[in-house]
């Protein structure tokens, strides 16, 4: 598994999460959001979710992805309305690590996709030494990261990057340090995409980014569409 985040320092994520926190494409000890997770029946997605909760080796987190976006538990914004990931930025910026944590806890109870919150995660366990809560959160960044990675490389539709949720999208962008500085949605006869002109702030490189958003929107639509009937 490719480590994604260890080219990018805590202190620095921590900044960058800072600046990101107002943005509108925005505990210690008890028990852990795993744990406080409630009882559903058994599914292929949550056989794999505990897998991952386990930190196996061997997860496939493709499949493991796939799996979500087929469940009854998929939020194709994967973070933007849980309650607490605002407020969990807003920690932060506010270096107050352990009630971060408390909010990253609230948003994996209910979301545990959830990429942002796995990524805010690593930076106030990092933050506050709880080391084994860091590489819980960690072994979720890099293994959803890895898998958005070897979607695509971004630099055309064709060969777009497919993400899931919203959160993926803005957590993938976050993590590696580029400033959006546009965004529109295209379509083609394959899907729909969401189009980022971005801004590489080291080299001052600017490129669009495409993201297959296809699996999230048809699933916006079809809850549309149940809620008219």
């Amino acid at each position: 598994m490719t480590l994604i985040i260890k080219s990018v320092s805590i202190i620095a994520l921590a900044a960058l999460l800072g600046a990101c926190a107002g943005a509108p494409v925005p505990g210690a000890g008890g028990e852990t959001a795993a744990q406080r997770q409630p009882a559903v029946p058994e599914t292929e997605y949550r056989r794999l979710l505990a897998e991952a909760q386990r930190l196996s080796f061997t997860l496939d987190f493709d499949a493991l992805r796939n799996a979500y976006s087929e469940s009854e538990e998929y939020n194709p914004h994967g973070g933007v309305r849980l309650t607490g990931l605002p407020e969990a930025y807003q920690s932060v910026e506010q270096a107050n690590y352990e009630r971060c944590l408390s909010y990253v806890d609230e948003v994996l109870a209910s979301n545990y996709m959830s990429l942002e919150a796995h990524m805010i995660g690593v930076v106030c366990s990092g933050r506050s030494s709880e080391h084994e809560r860091e590489d819980r959160h960690r072994y979720m960044v890099e293994g959803l990261m890895d898998s958005i990675e070897r979607s695509g490389d971004g630099r055309t539709q064709q060969s777009a990057y497919h993400t899931i949720t919203t959160s993926e999208l803005r957590a993938f962008v976050r993590l590696k340090g580029l400033e959006v500085l546009d965004q529109s949605i295209v379509y083609d006869q394959q899907g729909v995409y969401d189009k980022m002109q971005v801004r590489d702030p080291e080299s001052g490189v600017e490129y669009p980014l495409f993201f297959n958003v296809s699996q999230q929107f048809a699933h916006s639509i079809e809850n549309e569409s149940a809620s008219l009937e």
